[in-house]
């Protein structure tokens, strides 16, 4: 079974909130240390101060007193005089007053730095051990000789208060990350507000109907122009789908009328065998049959071409011989003057099939309507192959001539259809000239009408 993954809106607050977490853990170490650090340096400052003290009183009342001398200073730190000579206690805190020389093992220490070091080892060993944290000494001179001052800070006071922050930052861990799910939650879920409207809209316009359209916010953001293009491709599912029922319908039209004419011959000569013409009868049946292969074969080609592209041959094609060709079929067929005196070498990369096919229909569009001549010419322009066939018909409104290289477009559907057209060749042109990077058009001329092609030469 196929694992469901998680919703956009669900990842977006997952990633918000691992990120959260991650900057919560670095900044609540940060914020840690710095407090640690602070509570620490203030704990040595008040070790620092009592010890000053300490060392400002006269060297005279410290061995003058009874010994050892109570020293009145803060609670949380003690403070003890020692005589390096003989190991005796001159003085003491009330708290550790008791308690013998602290620096007994490293008498023989004469650096503060390798003092300290050894001497914080030592006391871990002490009946103290837990209770005295962030010692100091200082050595001092007396009339009895060189003495030495130790302090600490006794209890627990600097190791509760690190321990309070700590916790501090682990408890609001869980509701922060659960406040910053939240907010994401809502506020993803209001930005994603409009997605869901466009997407239960797009659920509701069926195939058949593509009317509806998304609703826009009219802004200028991902969402609006994600609205607009969904907007602007139902209008051209809209326009396809509009051209394919007129394609289908005009297909079936165009199919209709050659097989009516079939069917209606072939009835009236099953009645009348006697009287029937057959020779009329198989011209009939020639006619309209090869009208309908030739609407299948267009049908066909076109189908082709929207689906996936046809496919095409590349290879080099001399523009000119097809022209010559052409004109050869035509003179077989027709007694209609045709003049090549414009046809030029030219040669194309393109696929021969479809030129042939492309120059043919030209061809056969103006022998429909030429009175007495059909020109032919060819040339170089830039980059481009001119191909040019003029008719001396009744010409076309160049104008409004771009709508006759639509499927099924006639310029005058009477005549065309007498005259075998299925209005296919001339849309057929143009996708062939695209395919060749080019175009087709009617060029304004001063009587009867001249089609001009343009594709690339390479």
């Amino acid at each position: 079974m196929r694992r469901r993954a998680l919703s956009i809106r669900a990842r977006l607050t997952l990633i918000f909130v691992f990120v959260t977490a991650l900057v919560f853990i670095a900044t609540g170490t940060a914020i840690y240390l710095v407090a640690r650090h602070s509570n620490n340096a203030e704990a040595i400052g008040s070790v620092n101060q009592a010890m000053a003290q300490v060392e400002n009183m006269s060297s005279h009342k410290i061995v003058s007193g009874s010994i050892p001398l109570v020293l009145n200073n803060r609670e949380d730190v003690v403070i003890q005089v020692t005589n390096l000579a003989d190991r005796q206690v001159w003085a003491a805190s009330r708290a550790i007053l008791r308690y013998p020389v602290l620096s007994h093992e490293v008498v023989a220490v004469h650096s503060s730095s390798e003092y300290l070091v050894h001497l914080l080892a030592w006391v871990k060993k002490s009946p103290l051990q837990g209770r005295l944290t962030l010692g100091q000494a200082q050595s001092i001179t007396t009339p009895l000789g060189p003495g030495l001052i130790v302090g600490f800070i006794y209890g627990n006071s600097i190791a509760q208060s690190n321990h309070r922050i700590l916790i501090d930052i682990i408890a609001a861990f869980p509701p922060l990350l659960i406040i910053v799910a939240l907010i994401v939650w809502f506020s993803v879920g209001l930005t994603l507000s409009p997605v869901e409207a466009i997407r239960r809209r797009v659920a509701t316009i069926a195939a058949n109907d593509l009317t509806e359209r998304v609703p826009e916010t009219g802004g200028d953001d991902e969402v609006s122009r994600l609205a607009r293009t969904l907007n602007a491709m139902l209008n051209r599912l809209q326009t396809s789908s509009r051209i394919q029922q007129e394609f289908v319908s005009n297909a079936s039209h165009e199919l209709r009328s050659p097989l009516t004419t079939l069917l209606a011959t072939v009835d009236r000569a099953s009645h009348h065998l006697e009287e029937t013409d057959w020779v009329e009868f198989t011209d009939t049946i020639r006619r309209e049959g090869r009208r309908i292969d030739s609407l299948v074969d267009d049908l066909f080609f076109l189908a082709r071409s929207d689906e996936r592209g046809e496919q095409m041959r590349r290879e080099e094609v001399d523009i000119d011989d097809i022209m010559d060709e052409e004109a050869r079929r035509v003179r077989q067929i027709t007694t209609l003057s045709i003049s090549t005196a414009g046809v030029h070498p030219t040669r194309v990369w393109g696929d021969p099939a479809m030129l042939r096919r492309m120059v043919r229909n030209i061809v056969d569009n103006a022998l429909r309507f030429a009175n007495e001549e059909v020109s032919f010419s060819t040339r170089y322009v830039g980059p481009m192959v001119e191909i040019c066939v003029h008719d001396d018909g009744t010409g076309v409104d160049v104008a409004n001539s771009e709508r006759l290289f639509q499927r099924f477009v006639r310029s005058d559907s009477a005549r065309s259809r007498a005259s075998g057209g299925t209005g296919l060749g001339l849309p057929i042109v143009a996708e062939i000239a695209l395919r060749h990077g080019g175009e087709a058009h009617f060029m304004p001329v001063e009587s009867g009408s001249t089609m001009r092609i343009q594709i690339r030469r390479y």
